[in-house]
């Protein structure tokens, strides 16, 4: 679990959040959503200590967590398959391969529908499957407890469900994922623990059927919605 108290930042004379509490349980498939610029890659920053904030406490009983930023800048003149196992290298003087890190890597890039795509350069990637690259890194890494933000985008909806059910699975081998995504229909159908950011730099966070009401999204996001609920997950739409 990560609980973070007295949770303050500000970037200039903007202050994003106040004396505000967040807390990533064990074991779920969690979900943090709200409008652009609330906050929440910054949030994921703070957990990592990319950012630091003064009278910030966090408490972390997660052997090891793993962050996946959105925008990542691309090395040259790798392939796939040499950009995914350099993870392999980031933090040693190794020099070659072990058979087990290889077998790894395939059997995750088959997971990810990669394995032909492997020896093909990351320039002539689509943004799609750089995207799940960077994913088959995240589930390298052997992480209990994975951050990722935006893990979806660019992806076509296929991909994206095909994307989500991996990392659903995840929670099978005690592994807790929180994602960054804005579409609350593909949150709701996957995930079992919510978390959201108002325009005022709130926080807000609950069990689904808590999460999805009308009054929630729309102190979340400023618009009327209507919400229907399903037999596993809700159906949201904003009223004009």
């Amino acid at each position: 679990m990560i609980k973070i108290e007295n949770l303050s930042l500000t970037f200039g004379d903007k202050q994003l959040f106040k004396n505000a509490d967040f807390t990533i349980p064990d074991g779920k498939f969690m979900f943090l959503t709200g409008a652009n610029g609330t906050g929440k890659t910054s949030l994921f920053k703070m957990i990592t200590g990319n950012i630091n904030s003064d009278g910030i406490k966090i408490s972390n009983t997660f052997k090891k967590v793993f962050f996946l930023p959105q925008r990542i800048n691309y090395p040259e003149g790798l392939t796939l398959f040499e950009y995914v196992t350099s993870y392999f290298f980031g933090n040693s003087f190794k020099w070659y391969l072990s058979k087990e890190e290889k077998q790894k890597t395939e059997d995750i890039l088959s997971l990810l529908e990669l394995t032909d795509r492997k020896n093909i350069s990351l320039e002539k990637l689509s943004s799609g499957e750089l995207q799940k690259a960077n994913i088959a890194i995240a589930l390298l890494s052997d992480a209990d407890c994975l951050l990722l933000d935006e893990p979806t985008s660019n992806m076509d909806l296929i991909n994206q469900i095909k994307v989500l059910d991996i990392l659903k699975k995840l929670q099978n081998n005690n592994v807790t994922c929180v994602v960054i995504i804005h579409d609350l229909n593909l949150a709701s159908a996957y995930g079992d623990y919510f978390a959201g950011i108002t325009k005022d730099f709130k926080i807000v966070q609950s069990e689904k059927n808590e999460f999805y009401t009308e009054e929630n999204l729309k102190n979340l996001f400023g618009f009327d919605f209507k919400v229907v609920k399903n037999e596993k997950s809700y159906s949201v739409q904003i009223i004009n």
